[in-house]
Formats: C-alpha cells, sequence, structure tokens
C-alpha cells in the first residue's frame, strides 16, 4: 500500500472518502492546521499561470493538515493510555508518532516557502524582502498586514539612499589612468618609449635631424 500509493497516489474515490471522514476535522485548539492563504492584494496581481500554481500547493497544505489532524486524534488516545496504564510500550509509541507529526509541520511550513519563492518572481523586486524566511506567517502566506509590511520596506529604501554616501572622486576605470602631462593611458595605447634605431636622434641638443639623414650628409 505504501508504495503503490507514494508512488502513483490514491484513487480520487478513496482520496475523498478520507478526506471528508470526520477524523481529518482540525482539532479546535489547533488553529495553525488550516490551509495558509495567500494575501488578497498579491494573489489579485499574479499572472494567471502564478495563480494555479499557488493553489496547487495550497491543496498540497491541505492534505498534510489533513493528515496531522487524523495522527493528533490518535496521538490523543494512546496518550491517555500510556499515563493510565502506565505502559511504556505505548508511551514509545507516542514518542515516535510525535516525531512524524512534527516533520509534517515542517513540511507543512516548508511547502509554503515554496510558495513564497514563485510569488518572489512575479511580483516587483522592490517588495521581495516579503518573501524572505524571516517574515513570519500566520492565516496569511506574508503576514497579516501586508500593508504595513511594504510600507516598512518603502521607508527603508529611502532612509538608505538618504545615508548612503557619494563618492566625491570620480570613478576609476581601468585603463583611464591620469599622467602629469594630462592625456589618459587609453591615449598613449600602442606607443612606448623605445623608437627604432633608424629614427633615433642623436647628435647635439639642438640637432633636430634624424640620424639617417645624417649618416647620409657624412
Amino acid at each position: 500500500m505504501v508504495n503503490q500509493i507514494f508512488d502513483h497516489g490514491m484513487r480520487e474515490d478513496t482520496y475523498k472518502e478520507i478526506v471528508e471522514d470526520e477524523s481529518t476535522k482540525r482539532p479546535g485548539n489547533c488553529p495553525a492546521l488550516s490551509p495558509v492563504e495567500c494575501n488578497m492584494q498579491i494573489l489579485e496581481a499574479l499572472k494567471q499561470d502564478a495563480k494555479k500554481a499557488d493553489l496547487r500547493m495550497k491543496e498540497v497544505n491541505k492534505d498534510i493538515t489533513k493528515a496531522a489532524s487524523i495522527i493528533i486524534k490518535s496521538l490523543s488516545v494512546l496518550d491517555k493510555v500510556a499515563q493510565d496504564e502506565g505502559n511504556a510500550v505505548v508511551a514509545h509509541e507516542v514518542g515516535m508518532i510525535n516525531g512524524a507529526l512534527a516533520l509534517l509541520g515542517h513540511a507543512n511550513y516548508r511547502n509554503n516557502l515554496v510558495c513564497r519563492f514563485n510569488i518572489k518572481r512575479e511580483i516587483n523586486q522592490k517588495y521581495s524582502h516579503l518573501c524572505s524566511d524571516q517574515v513570519p506567517m500566520s492565516c496569511f502566506l506574508f503576514g497579516d498586514d501586508l500593508s504595513q509590511s511594504a510600507r516598512q520596506i518603502e521607508e527603508a529604501e529611502k532612509f538608505k539612499s538618504k545615508i548612503t554616501a557619494k563618492s566625491p572622486f570620480p570613478s576609476w576605470k581601468p585603463g583611464t589612468w591620469k599622467f602629469g602631462s594630462g592625456k589618459t593611458r587609453t591615449q598613449f595605447k600602442g606607443h612606448t618609449r623605445f623608437q627604432p634605431y633608424g629614427q633615433r636622434r642623436l647628435g647635439h641638443r639642438g640637432d633636430q635631424r634624424p640620424y639617417y639623414a645624417r649618416q647620409a650628409l657624412d
């Protein structure tokens, strides 16, 4: 059964039978066992494909939370048995199932982060910080007060632009070094102080004739 379901999923009628069972209803003291909704302000701004992707991820969350609801109800019964009878074996099993429940909760959280990551590529990058792992979630993917979070980002951007020091010097670029003559290195590109032998100027200080011309005269 495990291999079949994990590789191929359930048949539609079997799936419907399980998710509609009374055992999958969320316990009253577990508000986190509800699929997280994308904030309406962002959902309305998404393209159709992004909306479909968000809906499919939310379906995964629904299955995780319903599975967790079944486990929690079974754990409550087993834990009572372990405490009333002092049964060490049952207590051990309760601890193991608690580990499975913790993994389900972690999978649910990571699935929500993937939803944020997918949306990050669709929104204005100015607000990409909203998709950070550090931004807390609630029953909504981007927290309860999205408008307040957006205002904080805008204020932070304005403050950053005000305190950013502007360089008093012109930006340096390779190939434009200044020399004493005022020319740049790019103007000297391809020239060196060495000159071909026949073009060296020798003789007296005031004699500007090329050496080969003087040699012909001699």
